[in-house]
């Protein structure tokens, strides 16, 4: 798994993953997620475009960073998602529970006329 973390400005992460997001590596993703809703931004988003499977453990990695969001009131965003990936969030009814995008840009822009 492909990790990367972007300061887009002062305000905006972008954490761009690549390769599948399974029970092997979401330790490692949820263990650079997490902590970056300790930071002083008001908007954390995840790039998946770059992913190609997502297991539930995936899934509840991003659970949990949406409780995180909830507590800390800085925004959580998914974007990119391929179909397949975006199937399983359908499957699991949390489509309608994440903020998704199909592109970073989209929320970036979106951000300006907050």
């Amino acid at each position: 798994m492909n990790v990367q973390i972007d300061e887009i400005n002062p305000d905006i992460l972008v954490m761009s993953l690549g390769g599948d997001l399974d029970m092997s590596v979401s330790p490692e993703v949820r263990k650079v997620l997490l902590p970056l809703f300790r930071e002083n931004v008001s908007h954390i988003i995840v790039d998946l475009k770059d992913v190609g499977y997502i297991d539930s453990s995936g899934i509840a990695t991003f659970v949990e960073s949406l409780q995180m969001s909830r507590k800390t009131g800085i925004r959580f965003s998914l974007a990119g998602a391929c179909p397949k990936v975006e199937a399983i969030f359908d499957l699991a009814h949390l489509k309608s529970i994440f903020e998704m995008s199909p592109d970073v840009a989209g929320l970036i822009e979106g951000e300006k006329g907050r």
